[in-house]
């Protein structure tokens, strides 16, 4: 339904609701866990190796409960018990821009999960302020935010007002090219290219600027994998 744009409307439903949930239980700073979250609302988070999924939500002896898989990776467990809180209060969001639930398809509802997720793992009301303080340094705002993965933190950028795209690219391909305006992102420029080669070969942060573009990278190496991430956005020359 969004695409890469979230309507004013849809934003402030989304944020409220987020805030709402932290408020509900205290949380007033970074980082947020959302597994506290969920106990703390009284939702237990159980694990289940066995289900087939990442993460589910059912009641267990009439008891709200989360069922997660374990995950080498703490930031997946953060975002499945994320998601899985989003599904709760999804009605909160649609009741908020007048929505009925006869109205609401499976495919929506999963987006606005995961956009109630990403709200509550990088909270608006800190995150924009806190990346402007660290100049949108992705590394600077993954220590802050240490629940949330590198690639999510990129992603949120594009909820801001500037307009911009967020490129991530494994083992030197592109895998996710997204940009917070209507229609299909631009092709990769020559200072994108440029930026992406410079990190991915010397394994540290790179900021490019070339024909009223600039270029954020950063790298995400590990022994068999190479991800970076590059923020691109319009600047007066």
């Amino acid at each position: 339904m969004f695409a890469s744009m979230i309507p004013a409307e849809w934003s402030t439903a989304l944020d409220t609701t987020a805030d709402e949930l932290l408020d509900q239980v205290s949380i007033s700073a970074p980082p947020v866990d959302a597994i506290d979250l969920a106990q703390r609302l009284g939702i237990s988070v159980v694990f289940d190796d066995d289900q087939l999924v990442r993460a589910r939500h059912k009641r267990l002896a009439g008891q709200a409960t989360i069922l997660i898989k374990a995950d080498e990776r703490p930031e997946r467990l953060q975002w499945a018990v994320a998601h899985e809180l989003g599904e709760v209060v999804v009605y909160r969001v649609f009741a908020r821009v007048d929505l009925s639930d006869d109205s609401i398809s499976p495919r929506l509802r999963e987006e606005v999960a995961n956009l109630t997720a990403s709200r509550l793992l990088l909270p608006g009301r800190w995150f924009f302020e806190d990346a402007r303080r660290s100049h949108e340094d992705l590394l600077v705002l993954k220590k802050i935010y240490r629940t949330a993965s590198h690639e999510m933190i990129a992603c949120r950028f594009l909820d801001g007002p500037r307009q911009s795209i967020v490129t991530i690219f494994d083992n030197g391909r592109i895998t996710r090219r997204l940009v917070n305006r209507p229609g299909r992102p631009p092709g990769l420029q020559r200072v994108e290219q440029d930026c992406q080669a410079e990190v991915h070969r010397r394994n540290r942060p790179i900021e490019l600027r070339e024909q009223g573009l600039a270029v954020q990278g950063w790298p995400v190496h590990e022994p068999n994998w190479k991800r970076e991430i590059l923020w691109t956005r319009a600047v007066d020359c």
